[in-house]
């Protein structure tokens, strides 16, 4: 879990609790993720428990408590309307599905009371009966329990409704602020992928006239040598910006588009320099992963951009290529990303420095050390919060040298689980 998310959910919790303490009463959320109810109780909604729910607990109905309430929640969801709902031991709580711009966020849970009217009271009563019954608890406890019912908060059903619409616009808020976040994360996004596109006309427009226009003054191929070496740079930037926004959101999917993406994206360059960018994909491309799609798209991006930055360029009677590969591995995906050109020491990989923020390989020299040395740092950050590995290997291909430099075998493998751990798992 990233930093980000961490602070909206202490937001969130911060927020719930002002509801707490302005009601004293307890209140649960839940969120629904992948088909799953997701609880969430603050820690001070724990302090304001009824006694009697904690002797219910104490006596042994803990785990009917929490089922009966998980059961309400996903109830609420289903229907989403507001429900006033009655508990297995005989209390009531209201269930609020908070909806904003049509889509049922979160239900809220809260409660733990009784109601003033005579026909609540009788079938709370009933309720109550029925759960002594199911505990098999004994005369002392007996008495326990109903005494301590009797000392349960009591509220009419207007002073109800009117903490229910404080609850209400508090959670509306939270959400509708996450939302236009979320917003305006998706605008940066697109904007730093029109850059990203423009930029690559501007790269290409500049690797011409050095490669092509040899008979240029030298003055005039310095300047194209410039921008070419500025914008390479910033293209690098452009690409390690989208990192730093947007949380991350576990979602299944299959990895296979967003191969095919990261070589629409960089084909053209790859063209450039001659490179074939081939893509061998099993049948994973049918299974799918439980994965944040924009980050480990940025990952997927990162490996694919540097494997064609650092391949070397092709030619008459030299075949160069990018290979990428999918295929399943025992409980896993893996993929893999294959290049010939500038290689990685043994003992850069042997000491992850190529792991390192800020980083750059010592056999990266001239057009080839463009980047911040950020890219492989968040690449494997990412790896890490899908709970899945990376690593490389790189071998010296011939001590021969090509025009660019001696000839390497370099290749990323990364290996995904197909489901994350729960969070209490983690």
């Amino acid at each position: 879990m990233i930093d980000l998310e961490l602070q909206r959910k202490q937001a969130q919790a911060d927020l719930l609790d002002l509801f707490t303490q302005a009601t004293n009463l307890p209140i649960g959320l839940y969120e629904l993720k992948n088909g799953d109810l997701d609880e969430f109780i603050t820690d001070l909604s724990k302090e304001r428990f009824e006694p009697f729910c904690q002797l219910i607990h104490e006596f042994g109905g803990e785990e009917l408590c929490n089922a009966d309430q998980c059961r309400r929640a996903l109830s609420a969801f289903n229907e989403t309307e507001t429900r006033l709902m009655l508990c297995h031991a005989g209390l009531y709580n209201q269930a609020v599905p908070v909806t904003v711009r049509g889509n049922t966020r979160s239900v809220l849970v809260y409660g733990e009371i009784r109601i003033l009217d005579d026909a609540y009271q009788f079938e709370a009563l009933a309720r109550l009966e029925q759960t002594v019954g199911e505990l098999n608890l004994n005369d002392k406890q007996i008495q326990q329990v109903q005494e301590a019912f009797g000392n349960v908060k009591s509220f009419s059903l207007q002073e109800l409704r009117k903490r229910r619409d404080m609850l209400q616009r508090i959670e509306r808020w939270f959400y509708r602020f996450i939302d236009e976040e979320e917003r305006l994360i998706t605008n940066v996004d697109r904007i730093t992928h029109e850059i990203q596109t423009r930029l690559q006309a501007v790269i290409a427009n500049a690797e011409n006239m050095m490669l092509e226009a040899t008979d240029l003054p030298q003055d005039i191929r310095q300047i194209a040598n410039d921008v070419l070496f500025s914008a390479l740079a910033l293209d690098t930037v452009i690409q390690n910006l989208g990192f730093y926004l947007g949380d991350y959101k576990f979602e299944l999917q299959t990895i296979a588009p967003l191969i095919y993406e990261a070589k629409r994206v960089y084909e053209a360059e790859a063209k450039r320099r001659q490179v074939d960018v081939v893509v061998k994909i099993q049948e994973i491309h049918t299974q799918k992963l439980e994965i944040s799609k924009s980050h480990m798209q940025h990952a997927v991006n990162n490996l694919v951009h540097n494997a064609v930055k650092y391949s070397f360029r092709g030619g008459y009677g030299r075949y160069r290529f990018v290979e990428i590969r999918a295929y399943p591995a025992q409980d896993s995906c893996r993929f893999e990303i294959n290049n010939y050109g500038v290689g990685i020491l043994p003992e850069e990989i042997a000491e992850n420095k190529i792991f390192e923020d800020g980083y750059q390989g010592v056999l990266t020299e001239g057009e080839f050390r463009t980047g911040a040395g950020k890219g492989l740092s968040l690449v494997k950050q990412i790896i890490h919060e899908h709970h899945g590995t990376i690593e490389v290997e790189s071998r010296l291909k011939s001590e021969t040298s090509d025009p660019e430099g001696k000839p390497h075998l370099t290749k990323f493998t990364v290996t995904l689980p197909y489901r994350q751990p729960k969070e209490t798992e983690k």
